[in-house]
């Protein structure tokens, strides 16, 4: 019932991709609670099943960098979704940002789990959606 009503309101859909289920079901949380609808996958294939399955489009992607097939499933979304934005995820903090993503936005993973770090994590995904309403 829920996915129904997401076409009757303006809600935000982010798919976050990560093999680390910790991370995408805490920050999938925090965005739950913030008002958007978060959608995890541990894999790009994943994702791309879940999103047909649900016949949804996302507006934010979190993908960890490191995922062999992150590059071409940006690339791919790309193409279909024009104005998708992206967050690359490192989980490495002294890693230098991927030059293929082309994301938005690099962030690197914070190291635990508590309530700042997750109103922070809310806090970019914000700035990343006002970024994207501001363009159009």
């Amino acid at each position: 019932m829920q996915i129904a009503l997401l076409a009757y309101i303006d809600v935000k859909t982010i798919l976050i991709v990560d093999s680390d289920l910790g991370f995408a079901f805490w920050l999938g949380h925090a965005l739950d609670e913030a008002g958007y609808y978060a959608l995890p996958a541990i894999n790009a294939a994943g994702a791309s099943k879940l999103l047909a399955e649900l016949g949804l489009t996302a507006d934010l992607v979190v993908i960890n960098a490191a995922l062999p097939d992150a590059e071409a499933f940006i690339a791919d979304l790309r193409l279909t979704q024009k104005c998708i934005r992206v967050i690359a995820v490192l989980d490495d903090p002294y890693a230098a940002p991927p030059a293929f993503m082309q994301a938005n936005l690099v962030e690197h993973k914070p190291l635990s789990a508590d309530e700042m770090s997750r109103r922070a994590w809310v806090d970019t995904v914000r700035m990343i959606l006002d970024a994207e309403l501001a363009g159009r």
